[in-house]
């Protein structure tokens, strides 16, 4: 490229540009964003990983503009803060809004790993966004040799990110990603830290679990508990601070660890990534539900679903048949279904421009792993990119590294799931640094106490948010409609508790943030 090793980075990937074109951005390692000026073409793409944003806002009058910043781009002059009403209903089914929409009318977001080209005010996809990886070649490898072609390929991408810092960190749950993670960065830094979010109690405490972990490995452990004033607080920095609403259950935890850190540690490495490389097979009532849909059409499966609700002993069977639409049982959080959503709004209701279902549709006859992991691809949560925007946290992510990602992608799924073994490869090697009786058993992964958190104090959070404040009026969902979700969930009601929270969090960052409904 007649490009010396010393070139800014800008003329290094102009360089890149001007050979490669598109296929510049697969070579690219690391979590970015990349904007490039090619004559009229505005070309932009975003990393697979999708930790950073990248908006767009465009209509006639205004023309085009895009920033790294929703709320920077929302400053700019010409543009407006209008709702989209497809977006509400899509918060409010999944607790947050995926890329491409956003919150609000003429803002569209770059989606992670996409390529898109915009000329003359047109936009146009160059590369999908697709994080799916060809068949290798070359023979498949034994197990052994790819457990050790794993561990080769993350110690690399430890060590680079790892590089010139000096008071480094990884966050360590207790499961098997963060553990893992650990276990290959403590080779590379033994001065390393790791880092837990402990819980008061021992239903989502994970503490004992990685402090195991940590004393194998020989590294200073840090468990930091936050008590009920600091998650009070982080709610409304939360809010305040986030580029839109996501009632994601684990945010306020994410973010009080990133303050935390930020004043103790130069980088933090976290495991994220790994989930989404590796797979997931869905749950048994799921692959019976999918089944379900492609043999009996919903007006059958309803009232069979009813009479189950009815007869002792089969009323836990119903879910497998009680769904309106078959991704519906693959949503991360129980959110409101769509005839709920279409009486609180009072207004029509589809999910067809959402990254979820269309990603379902896409891959619908796919075995139940491929379909599965698609959409966990397609749930990626905001959580980390707005913990790190408030916080100033610089945090690095080993499994995202491309080498690593692409590597684990290649693999067999046999050698990726086996049956009673999620995440196979990574658990085996995982054994071969710390010892299985350390590590394995139940685990709730990184969760938070929600219904604890939203009941206590005579459901303070609820009735300061829904009850006292009037904030959802600018979003026109009619108040006797919220209140009566409100007092059925204050009642008793604990199948609510993210609908809830869906509302507590929207309407908490409402009272931040203008928005013309």
């Amino acid at each position: 490229m007649n490009v010396v090793g010393n070139a800014p980075l800008a003329a290094i990937l102009l360089a890149g540009w001007r050979r490669w074109g598109p296929a510049l951005f697969p070579r690219l390692d690391g979590t970015f964003v990349v904007a490039i000026r090619d004559g009229s073409n505005l070309i932009l793409h975003r990393d697979t990983s999708g930790l950073f944003g990248l908006y767009c806002y465009h209509d006639v009058r205004s023309g085009l503009a895009f920033s790294t910043d929703l709320d920077v781009l929302l400053r700019m002059p010409g543009t407006t803060r209008r709702l989209s009403r497809r977006a509400l209903h899509e918060y409010l089914r999944f607790l947050e809004v995926t890329a491409p929409n956003t919150l609000f009318e003429h803002v569209t977001a770059v989606e992670a790993g996409q390529t898109v080209r915009w000329r003359n005010g047109v936009a146009t996809v160059v590369t999908a966004a697709s994080r799916s990886v060809p068949p290798p070649e070359r023979p498949v490898q034994r197990f052994p040799d790819a457990v050790e072609q794993l561990h080769s390929h993350l110690r690399h991408s430890a060590r680079s990110r790892l590089d010139a810092t000096v008071r480094p960190a990884a966050f360590l749950s207790g499961g098997v990603d963060s553990a893992l993670l650990c276990a290959v960065a403590a080779r590379e830094r033994p001065d390393i830290t790791a880092v837990t979010v402990g819980f008061e109690g021992t239903t989502y405490d994970e503490s004992l679990a990685a402090q195991r972990v940590a004393s194998h490995l020989g590294l200073r452990h840090d468990v930091v508990r936050f008590d009920r004033g600091a998650y009070l607080d982080a709610l409304d920095r939360f809010s305040a601070g986030a580029e839109q609403p996501m009632a994601d259950p684990t945010s306020l935890a994410t973010l009080l660890v990133a303050e935390h850190c930020r004043e103790r540690h130069d980088v933090v490495l976290d495991g994220s990534g790994a989930d989404e490389a590796v797979g997931m097979m869905p749950p048994r009532h799921i692959r019976l539900a999918v089944l379900a849909s492609r043999r009996l059409p919903m007006s059958v499966r309803q009232p069979l679903a009813r009479a189950m609700h009815a007869v002792p002993g089969f009323a836990g069977l119903a879910p497998i048949l009680d769904f309106e639409h078959p991704a519906d049982t693959m949503i991360r959080w129980d959110g409101f279904k769509r005839p709920e959503i279409e009486a609180l709004c009072e207004e029509a209701v589809s999910f067809a421009d959402t990254n979820f279902y269309r990603t379902y549709h896409l891959h619908e006859h796919a075995s139940p792993f491929d379909l599965f992991s698609a959409l966990v691809d397609a749930m990626p949560g905001d959580r980390l990119t707005q913990a790190m925007r408030m916080s100033g946290l610089r945090m690095r992510f080993p499994f995202y590294a491309r080498q690593t990602d692409r590597y684990l992608r290649s693999l067999p799924v046999e050698y990726r799931y086996a049956p009673g073994e999620p995440k196979r490869v990574l658990r085996a090697l995982l054994a071969r640094l710390v010892p299985a009786g350390l590590w394995e058993g139940p685990k709730r992964g990184f969760t938070f106490p929600l219904h604890d958190f939203l009941t206590a104090d005579d459901h303070l959070v609820v009735r300061r948010h829904l009850e006292q404040s009037r904030s959802l009026d600018a979003v026109r969902l009619p108040r006797d409609r919220v209140l009566d979700v409100a007092r059925r969930y204050m009642a008793g009601d604990r199948g609510l508790v993210f609908r809830i929270w869906a509302l507590v969090v929207l309407a908490a960052w409402l009272e931040h943030h203008d928005v013309d409904g």
